[in-house]
C-alpha cells in the first residue's frame, strides 16, 4: 500500500458501481489503451517531441510500449516496489509519458512536480510522498536543476536519476541506466488496478501549503474524456498544450488524453516557451486541437502577425486557468479562424465545465460552460442572490490530499467538494465564475500565486512590519494579474530586488515572487483587525508605473 493511503477518501462501493454502470469508470487503465494502440496502429506517432528547432523525436506506439517495459524494469531494479512513489521534477521532455506508464506497470505511483517549483516546494512533495526515487533533468537555462533536487531531497530519496550529463549532482545517468542497460521484465501482475492511486499532482499551494492531490487511473480517465468528448476528438487528432506536462492541465490534455484516444501528442521543451516554434509545428504536423491559458494566446497572435503560418488544420482552441476577454477571443478568431472555448476545472477534479460547439460564437466571454455528464455542480447562493459557492462532485474528483485528510475533509459537505470559487448560472445550464473566496492571484500562464505562503515568508523580512500581497491587472493579458507586495516598512524600506533575493534564499518558486512593491504607512483593516484588500486593489489601479 502507498504510504499515506489511509489519509485518502475512497468513494463508496455504491458510487463506484454507479460510475462503472454509466461507463464513466472502467476496468482498464492507460496501459490497456497503449496495448490497444500497439495492436491496431503500432507505427502511428504517439509522441512528437521537440527540443529547440531541431529534428523532432518521433515515438510510435510500438516504440512507446517498448520504452514502458524498459523503464519499468529499470525502476524495479532500483528497488521501486508496489505502492512506492517515484517523484518526477521535469520540464516537457519526451520521457514523461513512458515514465508515468512504467510506474503504473510495476504498481508504483508517479508524483508530478512541475518545473517552476523550487527547493521549499520540492522538499515538501518528496517528504510527503516518501519517494525512494526522484527523476530530474541536469540543467534548465543556467540552473543546475539536479543539484537543486539533491539539496531538497529528504533521506527517503535513495536514488536521484538525471536526464543529461551537465550537473554537479551525484546521480544515476538516465541514458545509461534506463536506455542502455537491460533489466529483467517485471511481473505483469504488479500493474496498478483502475481504482488504485496512479498519480500525485502538486498544487500551487493557494491555501498556504502545497498539497499532493491523489488521482486514480479512473479519475484521470474521466478527466481525459472531459477534454475529448465535447469536441469529438479521436485517433486522428494531433494535440498540443504548452503547459507544464507535470501539472494537471498538461498531464490531462497532453500526456494522457492523446494516449486514451490512440492519437498523437505534440510536445515542445523550451524555457521560455518558444511560441514561434509552436506555430511552426502546428503547421508542420497539422495540429487539430490545443489547450492553453490566455497568456499563450496573446503571444501566439503576436507571433502569427509577425510571420504568418498555415494553421488551417487547427479546429479548436480550449482555454482555461484565467478569464477570457472578448477582445482576445475576437483576435484569435480573426487571426486563426478558429473558435475559442472556455474550460473550468481544478487540480482536484480536472475539467468540470466547458463551452461547447453548439454555444454562441462568443459564449466563452460570458460562460465557463456546462458540466460534463459525469460531474455534478451546485451553486449555494444566499437568499435573493444569484451568485454563490460553487460545489462539485463526480467521477473525476480526486481521492484527497496525501497525508492531509483534515484539510481535504474541510472542503467537503457530504460528497460535495467546495471549490472555493463563487459562480452564477450562465442561462444555458452552465456557470460563470465571478470570484474567489480566497485571496488568489492568477498569472497569464495560469499559474496561481499562493498568497498566504508568500505573505508568510515575506513577513519574516527584517524590513517589513506588515504586508499584503495584492493582484493588479496584467496589461499584456486582460483578465489576468500581476502581483504587488504592499508593505508597511520597518525602518529602511526594502527594494524589490532585496525582496526577490530574500525569497530566493527561502527557496520559493520564482514565478511566485511579486512583480512590484508599494509602500504605505498602514494597511486598511476592519473592526476585528483583518486587512481589507479592496481599498488596496483600488489604490493599485490608480498607482503609478511599477518601481
Amino acid at each position: 500500500m502507498m504510504y499515506g493511503a489511509e489519509s485518502l477518501r475512497l468513494p463508496s462501493e455504491e458510487r463506484a458501481a454507479e460510475y462503472r454502470a454509466a461507463g464513466w469508470w472502467r476496468d482498464e487503465t492507460f496501459l490497456d489503451d497503449l496495448a490497444r494502440a500497439v495492436d491496431t496502429r503500432p507505427d502511428h506517432p504517439a509522441i512528437i517531441a521537440y527540443r529547440g528547432d531541431t529534428a523532432p523525436r518521433i515515438i510510435s506506439y510500438r516504440k512507446l510500449a517498448e520504452l514502458v517495459e524498459r523503464f519499468a524494469g529499470a525502476l524495479a531494479a532500483l528497488g521501486v516496489g508496489r505502492g512506492d512513489v517515484v517523484a518526477m521534477y521535469l520540464p516537457n521532455v519526451w520521457q514523461i509519458t513512458p515514465l508515468c506508464l512504467a510506474c503504473n506497470r510495476i504498481g508504483a505511483v508517479s508524483a508530478a512536480m512541475f518545473p517552476a517549483l523550487e527547493e521549499h516546494d520540492l522538499r515538501f512533495t518528496m517528504t510527503a510522498t516518501r519517494a525512494p526515487v526522484c527523476i530530474s533533468i541536469d540543467r534548465m537555462d543556467d540552473m543546475d536543476v539536479a543539484a537543486r533536487v539533491a539539496a531538497a531531497a529528504p533521506e527517503t530519496v535513495r536514488h536521484l536519476v538525471v536526464i543529461g550529463a551537465d550537473s554537479t549532482a551525484d546521480a544515476i545517468d538516465f541514458t545509461e541506466y534506463f536506455l542502455d542497460t537491460a533489466h529483467p521484465t517485471p511481473d505483469p501482475a504488479l500493474a496498478l488496478r483502475p481504482d488504485e492511486v496512479a498519480a500525485l499532482v502538486s498544487t500551487s499551494g493557494t491555501s498556504g501549503q502545497m498539497k499532493a492531490v491523489a488521482h486514480t487511473s479512473n479519475t484521470l480517465y474521466a478527466a481525459t474524456r472531459a477534454g475529448a468528448e465535447p469536441y469529438g476528438l479521436g485517433p486522428d487528432d494531433v494535440i498540443v498544450t504548452p503547459h507544464p506536462h507535470l501539472h494537471m492541465a498538461g498531464m490531462t490534455y497532453g500526456a494522457l488524453m492523446p494516449l486514451q484516444l490512440n492519437a498523437t501528442w505534440l510536445m515542445i521543451y523550451d524555457r521560455p516557451y518558444d511560441v514561434p516554434l509552436l506555430l511552426d509545428t502546428i503547421e508542420r504536423h497539422s495540429v487539430t486541437w490545443a489547450y492553453m491559458a490566455p497568456g499563450f494566446l496573446v503571444d501566439m497572435i503576436a507571433a502569427q502577425h509577425e510571420r504568418p503560418r498555415d494553421v488551417s488544420s487547427l479546429q479548436r482552441i480550449v482555454s482555461g486557468s484565467a478569464p477570457l476577454q472578448p477582445d482576445l477571443i475576437d483576435s484569435v478568431r480573426d487571426t486563426f479562424q478558429v473558435p475559442v472555448h472556455a474550460l473550468w476545472g481544478m487540480t482536484e477534479n480536472a475539467a468540470v465545465t466547458m463551452t461547447r460547439p453548439d454555444d454562441p460564437a462568443d459564449w466563452a466571454t460570458h460562460s465557463d460552460g456546462r458540466p460534463v455528464p459525469w460531474m455534478d455542480i451546485r451553486i449555494d447562493a444566499e437568499e435573493g442572490e444569484e451568485a454563490g459557492r460553487l460545489l462539485v462532485r463526480g467521477a473525476s474528483q480526486c481521492l484527497g490530499y496525501l497525508n492531509q485528510r483534515d484539510v481535504y475533509e474541510a472542503c467537503l459537505e457530504g460528497d460535495w467538494f467546495d471549490t472555493g470559487d463563487i459562480a452564477r448560472p450562465d442561462g444555458r445550464n452552465g456557470i460563470r465564475i465571478v470570484g474567489r473566496r480566497s485571496d488568489l492571484i492568477i498569472r497569464a500562464d495560469g499559474l496561481k500565486v499562493p498568497v498566504l505562503l508568500v505573505e508568510g515568508l515575506l513577513a519574516k523580512h527584517a524590513g517589513i512590519k506588515e504586508l499584503a500581497l495584492i493582484g493588479y491587472p496584467d496589461p499584456a493579458v486582460p483578465g489576468t494579474e500581476l502581483c504587488c507586495a504592499v508593505v508597511v516598512p520597518d525602518g529602511t524600506p526594502p527594494t524589490l530586488t532585496e525582496l526577490h533575493d530574500f525569497l530566493d534564499r527561502a527557496g520559493l518558486t520564482r514565478e511566485f515572487w511579486p512583480d512590484r512593491v508599494q509602500f504605505v504607512w498602514q494597511l486598511p483593516k476592519n473592526s476585528v483587525g483583518k486587512i481589507q484588500r479592496t481599498p488596496l486593489h483600488r489604490r493599485l489601479e490608480l498607482a503609478a508605473e511599477p518601481r
